[in-house]
C-alpha cells in the first residue's frame, strides 16, 4: 500500500522516512568523526565530503516528505497517548522537519559566504549565498548550534520510540516499520 491507512504508514512514507534518517545520521556522524582526525588529514577531508552529500540530500528528500505528510493523515497509535504526549510528539515533528530543511540551507550559505563551491556528487551548486567571512562565521554557528540541537531530538525521537516499544507497549514504531515480534509474548 502506498498511501497511510488508519493503523500504518504507506510505502512512500516509510521509504521517505528511512532515507532521510539515513541522510541525518550519515551527516551526524560524519561531521562528529571528523573532529578527530587533524586538519590536512585526508579522512578529515573525506568525511566533511560525506557530510555535506548526506546534507543536500536530507534537503532534497525533506520536500518531498514534507509534502507527502500533509497530504496522508498519520495513522492512529493504538492505544491513544495522552494528548500531552501527542502534543510532544508533534511538536518534536515538526521542529526535525524545519531543522531538516534548514540546516542543508545553512551548510551551502556559510561555505558559500567563505567563497567556496559547494559540489553535490560531481555538480558544482550555483552561488547563492554572498557575505562578508564575519557573517558566513556567523552562519556557520547557527549550522552547529542547531546541528547539535538536530542530533539531540533525533536521540529524543529514537528513544520515545523504544520507550514505545518495549514501556508503553503500543504500537508506535510498528506503523513505521511494520508488526514487531515481542520476546514477551
Amino acid at each position: 500500500m502506498l498511501k497511510n491507512t488508519r493503523h500504518s504508514y504507506g510505502k512512500v512514507a516509510r521509504l521517505l522516512h528511512w532515507l532521510c534518517a539515513i541522510a541525518v545520521i550519515t551527516a551526524l556522524a560524519c561531521i562528529e568523526l571528523k573532529g578527530y582526525f587533524p586538519k590536512g588529514d585526508p579522512w578529515r577531508d573525506y568525511l566533511k565530503m560525506v557530510h555535506i552529500q548526506a546534507g543536500i540530500m536530507v534537503f532534497l528528500l525533506v520536500i518531498p516528505r514534507f509534502i507527502w505528510r500533509t497530504a496522508n493523515r498519520s495513522p492512529q497509535i493504538t492505544p491513544s497517548p495522552a494528548p500531552l504526549i501527542m502534543k510532544a510528539a508533534d511538536l518534536t515533528h515538526w521542529v526535525l522537519y524545519a531543522l531538516m530543511f534548514c540546516m542543508p540551507i545553512l551548510g551551502v550559505a556559510f561555505i558559500q559566504g567563505f567563497g567556496k563551491p559547494v559540489d553535490f556528487f560531481g555538480w558544482i551548486l550555483p552561488t547563492l549565498f554572498t557575505m562578508t567571512p564575519e557573517t558566513a562565521k556567523d552562519v556557520k554557528d547557527v549550522h552547529e548550534f542547531l546541528g547539535n540541537t538536530l542530533l539531540w531530538l533525533v536521540i529524543l525521537h529514537v528513544g520515545a520510540g523504544l520507550w514505545h516499544q518495549r514501556i508503553i507497549k503500543d504500537d508506535t514504531m510498528s506503523r513505521m516499520i511494520g508488526p514487531i515480534r515481542r520476546d514477551d509474548e
